[in-house]
C-alpha cells in the first residue's frame, strides 16, 4: 500500500508521528511528576497534622507532670524536686522547637500566590 503514498507526504506524516510520540513521552512526565508532587503534599499534610498532634500532646503532658509535682510537693514538702521541676522545664525548649517546625511545615502546605507580573 506504501506505493499510494507520495513519498514527501510519506515524509511529513513520519515527522508528525515522531512528534506525536515525542509530545507523549513529555505528557507521561509531566503526569508522573504531578502525582510525586501529589504525594509530597500528602506527606507534608499528614507530618504537618503529626506535629501538631505530638505538640499538643507533649505540651498538656508538661502542664499535667507540672501540676503532679506541685501536688507531690504539697503532700511531701520534705522532698526535693529540684531536679524534677528543671527536667520539666527543660521541655519547654523542645517543644518551642517542635512548634516552630509544625509552623515551617505548615508554610511549606500552603505556599505564598506568586506575584502579579
Amino acid at each position: 500500500m506504501s506505493e499510494f503514498w507520495h513519498p514527501e507526504l510519506r515524509r511529513v506524516l513520519n515527522e508528525i508521528n515522531a512528534q506525536y510520540g515525542a509530545i507523549n513521552e513529555k505528557l507521561e512526565k509531566i503526569a508522573m511528576s504531578q502525582s510525586d508532587v501529589d504525594a509530597a503534599t500528602a506527606a507534608l499534610t499528614g507530618a504537618a497534622t503529626t506535629l501538631t498532634t505530638v505538640a499538643a500532646d507533649l505540651t498538656a503532658a508538661q502542664a499535667n507532670v507540672a501540676t503532679e509535682i506541685a501536688a507531690l510537693k504539697a503532700a511531701n514538702p520534705a522532698v526535693d524536686t529540684t531536679a524534677l521541676d528543671a527536667a520539666v522545664a527543660g521541655l519547654s525548649a523542645p517543644l518551642a522547637a517542635l512548634q516552630a517546625a509544625d509552623t515551617a511545615v505548615d508554610s511549606l502546605e500552603t505556599p505564598p500566590a506568586p506575584a502579579a507580573g
